[in-house]
Parts: structure tokens; C-alpha cells; sequence
């Protein structure tokens, strides 16, 4: 039986579409291999193993990963090769580069430098992969320049993604500082004007109320009408300087500072006895937090005092303060008409600032903060913040 000729253009044709395909799989391995990799690698070593990749695909033996800020100040955050050669890549920067760019210098150490800008969302280029050998090679073909280029458009995301965290995480970290600035300022106002006003207005209210009984005690017997004008005064005095004590209270009470968290809560809670509402304690710690723990649960404490008063119908509360593992924890629970919870504590409406801030009080704390609450069903607050803060108690 006789052999078919052989056709030395078929073969060569297959071997050419073959060694395509070869190059056509190594790009796709290349992509693919390294989208996969950089979502489990650091930034710092995401950027290494980019540079290995890009040498390794094109047969280089050196590479700078050069990055810039707004102003334009470049820096060198991966390398691969010899430092003394990668010295001359540096000054290659080009914040303007857009598009990829081969440059042949055969005189150089490096006789050929291969450049691809990392491209921003907005399109401008924030950083540049440059690839160079010590030895002259020939350009690659158009399909390896794009499989750089898209190499580059993937690592470029990453870093993106990655600053972009970094600055909401920087943005966070300063919006909780202003709060905790805030908070702390609102302290010490409150503080100073409890001050003034019981070393000013509510000691004026209280010698007016004395002066207005020794009045009545000396008066001649009056008028009925006249007699109940006098009683209807001494009432309003006795009113007001009851008024300025509890806005002193309120402001910064002394109870908190004098006899600690425990006190300055069940004194609150006085508000609560006041109004026909059944206060008990599940648990009692007396020991002295340091000034910001004590500061914030009683604030906490406060407000939830404050919208049972104003909203909850509740005919019976529970308290508790507990110490336990560090942690310093507060319950304030009411049998009241409660509310559905439709929106998430940190939603900017009405409703929930007061639930807003007791959370943010907890948050700046490092602790937690949680609300339960169901239509008729009560409601139920718990914060819990270290205990072991830096501070001394107060």
C-alpha cells in the first residue's frame, strides 16, 4: 500500500496554528491564574507577584511597579531584578502616559524597556508597570502587549478598589474623632454651664424661695384671695428652684461624679418612680468605670429613660448593670407599646437619633450597642463597652 505524499506547507500551517493556540492559552493562563491570585494576596504582594507574572510572560528580567500621588510625586512600591540597573527605570516615570509603550535603547543596560500605564476609574494614569532585559530582544506581538495591557487594567482595579477603602477607611476613623471630639465637648459644656447655673440662677431661685417663706411666716393674717395669691407664689418659687435642680441634673449630674454609675442611673430612674412607672434592678455593680464609661452609659441610660417617658406607656422597667470579663454591660428594658423597627439605628431620621447617638457612644467606645423592639411588645437596650479603658475612675 502506497503512502499519501506528505505536504510540508499542511504541516507547517499546523504547527503554526498549534504554537498559537500554545501562546493563545498562556495569555488566557496568565489572566486567569492571576485575577485569581490577587483576590487573596495583600496589596504589597499582590504587586510582587504581578511583576513575576509580567517577567515571567515576556521573558524579562527586570521591573519597577512606579506609582504617584495628585502632586505628582512618584514612588517605587514593587521591584524585580538588580537594583543598580533598575536604578536608570526610575526616571521613566511619565504621569501622562496612557498607552502602552515599547523603547529600544541599545546602548543601555537595559537595551529595552517596555512601559503600561495603571488607569484609574476616571481614566488618568496613577502608576505605570515597567518591564526591561539585559538582554536585546525583539518586540511581542500585538496579542501580548494587550495581554499586558489587560494584566495591568486588572492590577490597577485592585489598587483602585484598595485606596479607595483606605480613604473611607481614613474617612471613618476622622468622622468618629470629630464625634468623639463632639461628644466631649458637649460634656464639658454641659458641665460647666451645671456649674453656673447652680452657683448662680438655682442659688438666686432657692434664696428667693427662703426669702418668700420667711415673708409668709412673719405676714399679718390676709384676705382670703390675697392669702391664695401668697400660697400660689410660694408654690410657683418652690417650682422653679425644683425646676433648676432637675436641669442640673440633667446637665451633669453631681451623683455621677461624686457616687459613681450605679447611683447617678437609679437617681434617674427616680424620673421613672416619679411617673407611676414600676422600676426593679436584675443586677447591681458598684464599682467606679473610668470617667468616659461611666459618662457614656449614663448618657445612654438617660435617653432611654428619656423616650420611655416620652413614648413607651410602660407601667414597669428593668434595669441592670453588670462587670463581667472586662466588659461593662447596661440593660434597660420596658414592658411598653415599643415600635417596629422598619430602619437600622444609624438612619438620619427623627426617630432614631436618640437610638443613633446611644449607639455611636458605644461605638467610639469600642463596645456594641442593640435595640430590640416589637409593635406592643416593649422594648429592650443593651450596651456593652471595655471597662478597662485608659483613664482612672472618677
Amino acid at each position: 500500500m502506497q503512502n499519501p505524499d506528505h505536504d510540508p506547507g499542511s504541516a507547517l500551517a499546523i504547527r503554526t496554528q498549534y504554537r498559537q493556540s500554545q501562546s493563545r492559552a498562556a495569555r488566557l493562563r496568565l489572566l486567569v491564574d492571576t485575577g485569581q491570585e490577587l483576590t487573596q494576596l495583600d496589596p504589597e504582594a499582590m504587586r510582587q507577584r504581578v511583576l513575576q507574572r509580567a517577567c515571567a510572560f515576556l521573558a524579562m528580567d527586570h521591573a519597577l511597579l512606579l506609582e504617584w500621588d495628585a502632586d505628582a510625586q512618584v514612588r517605587i512600591t514593587a521591584s524585580h531584578g538588580s537594583r543598580d540597573r533598575l536604578h536608570s527605570l526610575e526616571r521613566l516615570a511619565d504621569t501622562a502616559m496612557c498607552a502602552p509603550q515599547w523603547q529600544e535603547q541599545p546602548s543601555a543596560d537595559l537595551p529595552n524597556v517596555f512601559r503600561v500605564p495603571l488607569l484609574g476609574g476616571d481614566g488618568a494614569a496613577f502608576g505605570a508597570l515597567v518591564l526591561a532585559n539585559s538582554v536585546s530582544i525583539s518586540a511581542p506581538d500585538t496579542e501580548d502587549l494587550e495581554s499586558l495591557q489587560l494584566l495591568a487594567t486588572l492590577l490597577a482595579a485592585h489598587l483602585e478598589n484598595q485606596r479607595l477603602l483606605d480613604a473611607l477607611v481614613t474617612r471613618e476613623r476622622t468622622m468618629s474623632d470629630l464625634v468623639h471630639r463632639l461628644f466631649r465637648a458637649q460634656e464639658d459644656e454641659r458641665k460647666r454651664m451645671a456649674y453656673d447655673l447652680h452657683d448662680g440662677l438655682a442659688q438666686t431661685l432657692a434664696g428667693l424661695h427662703q426669702r418668700l417663706q420667711g415673708f409668709a411666716g412673719r405676714c399679718p393674717p390676709l384676705p382670703d384671695e390675697l392669702g391664695a395669691d401668697l400660697q400660689t407664689i410660694l408654690a410657683l418659687a418652690q417650682h422653679c428652684v425644683g425646676e433648676g435642680r432637675q436641669l442640673i441634673r440633667g446637665l451633669r449630674p453631681t451623683v455621677l461624679d461624686d457616687f459613681g454609675l450605679l447611683k447617678a442611673v437609679d437617681k434617674e430612674a427616680d424620673r421613672l418612680r416619679e411617673a407611676g412607672i414600676k422600676v426593679n434592678w436584675n443586677a447591681r455593680c458598684e464599682a467606679r468605670l473610668p470617667s468616659q464609661v461611666e459618662i457614656a452609659l449614663f448618657r445612654i441610660a438617660q435617653e432611654g429613660i428619656n423616650n420611655i417617658l416620652k413614648h413607651a406607656q410602660a407601667s414597669h422597667v428593668v434595669l441592670a448593670l453588670e462587670l463581667h470579663d472586662g466588659q461593662a454591660s447596661l440593660r434597660v428594658d420596658d414592658n411598653g407599646q415599643g415600635f417596629a423597627m422598619e430602619q437600622p439605628l444609624d438612619t438620619c431620621g427623627a426617630r432614631h437619633l436618640g437610638l443613633a447617638a446611644m449607639q455611636e457612644r458605644a461605638s467610639l467606645l469600642g463596645g456594641e450597642f442593640s435595640c430590640l423592639s416589637h409593635a406592643h411588645g416593649g422594648t429592650q437596650l443593651r450596651a456593652t463597652v471595655p471597662s478597662g479603658l485608659n483613664g482612672t475612675p472618677q
